[in-house]
């Protein structure tokens, strides 16, 4: 739930929980990958056995690093609307890595943060 942060002026100013703030990164990486598979599908690259340069879905602002996974595996994690594709090692205390890979992690986030993603 969000906090109640000041009354002021006549306003009250909510501030997300940090698990929610971390959720809506989340959901802005996810949605610049699903932008860059929808371009590499509309370009003439073979996106069907080429791995594809993904965001890091994890919810650091300030992560910028770059996973590497197919279409397949991409889609793969999208089918469960709480999963997310991340660089191994940086999943949040309020997530559960559902699979690990080389490449790339799957985790599921749970708690309030779930509720910033439906």
């Amino acid at each position: 739930m969000p906090v109640l942060l000041a009354v002021s002026s006549g306003y009250v100013e909510i501030v997300p929980t940090r698990e929610e703030r971390r959720a809506e990164n989340e959901a802005i990486f996810r949605a610049g990958n699903e932008r860059i598979v929808h371009n590499r599908e509309t370009s003439s690259t073979d996106v069907t056995s080429s791995t594809l340069p993904l965001i890091c879905e994890c919810g650091s602002a300030d992560c910028m690093d770059t996973i590497e996974l197919t279409r397949a595996e991409y889609e793969a994690v999208r089918q469960n609307k709480a999963h997310f594709a991340i660089e191994p090692g940086h999943q949040d205390k309020d997530e559960i890595v559902v699979d690990e890979f080389d490449r790339y992690a799957i985790v599921e986030k749970t708690g309030k943060g779930l509720s910033v993603v439906d």
